[in-house]
């Protein structure tokens, strides 16, 4: 493995486009983490952003991962660079931190399991959505009982992205983006879903194309059947952006709401979101009345983007424990698969099945 030098983890981003810049911005200033060198095949993008993030520049993936005072990669690369980039930080003895989804082919999934598990690197999948105060307020008044039985969860995410594309766009490409939207949209809300109730048992789908440039699919709407609880999904790229969770219980129900446009400022996206509480009250007028009260739910703001890096860096160490591990990113895979399956074979989707093909 990779040698630290002084008190924080050396790490290197790989992948230097606009999301390799916003997950720059979010850890560089972390006390846990230093940003030492970077990659990219573009030698002008490289050396901007060696520039912007005061940080070394390597001419080849190779030679970063030859450094011996190199502990880990940030992967922000394409989905489908995601297993040849992990074999390769594995066998160099590099802990990886990879941007969601882990992979999309079964093919490229297995490959990426066995590097992962022969190495013993720490391996984290990039779902921030878990993350944020509101989700993170749903999980833990689950827990403690407050809404009571909860019965039924809808989880939306919607973006004008499929009004945009172009012919030869990887996103309009059913190979590279099973169920478009489903891919790049749908599975932030699988993770948190996945998260609040586990892995759903079986799931059905219908979906509709819509964009003139591609064949892609464009919307897709899901049932997902969890233990005890049904599930809703919509995943939208011909519409405005909206990032909804709705959950109903027995005694209140919730309802999240995120400027997704504040996404990628993660140190200020939990203030601007909004956790709202309906709950079963008394009328204090007539005392055998009952009424529906709503009041906002306070939220602690955190960083999403820096939490799950700082995790990854201090697990490196032994000092954490990764949220979102290699298991728990091919699960929500496994969901996205299953439900493209679901929509394409017109069937319900056992997510077991799909899973088994992926070796999990």
């Amino acid at each position: 493995m990779g040698t630290n030098r002084g008190d924080r983890v050396a790490l290197a981003a790989v992948g230097l486009g606009r999301w390799g810049r916003v997950m720059a911005a979010a850890y560089r200033s972390s006390p846990v983490v230093e940003l030492r060198t970077c990659y990219t095949r573009d030698p002008e993008r490289r050396a901007r952003f060696a520039a912007d993030h005061s940080c070394a520049a390597e001419e080849s993936y190779e030679a970063l991962l030859a450094r011996d005072d190199i502990d880990g990669v940030v992967l922000t690369v394409p989905n489908d660079q995601h297993a040849p980039m992990i074999e390769a930080a594995a066998a160099a003895g590099k802990h990886v931190y990879v941007e969601k989804p882990v992979a999309v082919a079964p093919a490229d999934i297995r490959r990426i399991a066995e590097a992962v598990r022969s190495s013993g690197i720490v391996f984290a999948c990039g779902h921030s959505a878990r993350r944020l105060a509101g989700v993170r307020e749903m999980r833990r008044r689950l827990e403690a009982g407050e809404l009571g039985q909860p019965s039924l969860v809808e989880a939306i995410f919607s973006n004008e992205r499929g009004l945009e594309l172009k012919d030869g766009d990887w996103r309009g490409d059913p190979a590279q983006c099973p169920g478009g939207p489903l891919t790049q949209l749908g599975i932030h809300q699988i993770d948190n879903l996945n998260y609040l109730f586990g892995v759903p048992r079986r799931v059905m789908g219908i979906g509709r194309r819509g964009a003139v440039a591609v064949q892609n699919t464009m919307v897709v709407a899901a049932l997902l059947e969890f233990d005890g609880v049904a599930g809703y999904l919509g995943a939208d790229w011909l519409t405005p952006g909206a990032f909804t969770i709705d959950l109903y219980g027995s005694k209140a129900r919730l309802r999240y709401d995120l400027d997704f446009s504040w996404w990628s400022n993660s140190a200020d996206t939990d203030a601007h979101t909004s956790l709202r509480e309906v709950a079963i009250a008394t009328d204090s007028a007539d005392p055998d009345g009952r009424v529906l009260a709503e009041r906002a739910v306070p939220l602690a703001p955190r960083d999403h983007l820096r939490e799950e890096i700082e995790e990854f860096a201090l697990a490196t160490r032994g000092e954490a424990t990764v949220e979102v591990n290699l298991d728990v990113a091919i699960a929500n895979v496994a969901v996205v698969l299953s439900v493209a399956r679901a929509i394409d074979e017109r069937r319900q989707v056992e997510v077991a099945e799909v899973l088994a093909e992926l070796g999990a």
